[in-house]
């Protein structure tokens, strides 16, 4: 089966499933489009011809949200659960490592210019921090809602589309790349996934129980999608 087309002069990925519908997504430049077993390629050409306004929208912004992104590499301050920390460098040889202390995160490293050491230890202290606050508001939300049984597991994991997902048997996973946005919206995405334990769909009901434990999720489901892009330690090329 035919798995990439072409579109203008973009690559398409094509990935099959046991999906009924064709879909189109776009992320990071990168166009795939998800269809049923033994699609016509000819219809998922003349598919991807009816969205041409919709992929060169799509693309656009994506080009724009990119130049938006700020490279931390090397950054004298990050966002932490909604603080803006300050951020020192030592040059020692040794192991690279850091700390967290009243005036905020140390790096020590051989190179303190050393663009993708640094991003490594952003990127550890980050996992560190996930590891010790979402299972502990995971578990804190799901007992709030009544659900604490239904939860068997909380793991982490750095994606390219989805910052939480729930499984049927209970597992919930988060990127931890949450750690960078405000804390009332890492409780937003708790309460999100938590609620999933209940109702593994977007239902009216499903969005009750996000409110029973967020009320405020609209306002915070908002600044996750408006400002989404900005919360990764990718380095930019350019920079």
């Amino acid at each position: 089966m035919t798995d990439s087309l072409t579109w203008q002069e973009h690559t398409v990925r094509v990935r099959y499933s046991k999906r009924k519908t064709i879909a189109l997504h776009v992320q990071a430049g990168q166009i795939e489009l998800r269809a049923p077993y033994r699609t016509d390629p000819a219809f998922m050409q003349a598919f991807l011809r009816s969205r041409d306004g919709w992929l060169n929208k799509a693309i656009h912004e994506q080009a724009i949200k990119a130049q938006d992104r700020i490279d931390y590499s090397l950054a004298n301050r990050i966002p932490f659960m909604g603080f803006d920390v300050a951020v020192t460098r030592q040059a020692q040889q040794k192991r690279p490592t850091w700390s967290l202390t009243p005036e905020g995160l140390s790096l020590t490293l051989p190179d303190p210019d050393d663009a993708e050491t640094n991003l490594h230890l952003l990127a550890d202290f980050y996992q560190s921090q996930a590891r010790f606050w979402l299972p502990k508001k995971t578990r804190e939300r799901a007992e709030t809602g009544n659900l604490l049984s239904q939860l068997k597991d909380v793991r982490l994991r750095k994606t390219k589309t989805k910052w939480g997902h729930c499984t049927h048997d209970g597992r919930i996973q988060y990127n931890w790349l949450i750690m960078m946005a405000p804390e009332r919206v890492i409780d937003y995405l708790v309460s999100h996934e938590v609620s999933h334990l209940k109702h593994l769909n977007h239902s009216s009901a499903f969005w009750q129980q996000v409110e029973a434990l967020h009320p405020n999720y609209q306002a915070d489901r908002r600044w996750l999608r408006r400002h989404e892009h900005r919360l990764t330690l990718d380095h930019r090329a350019e920079s």
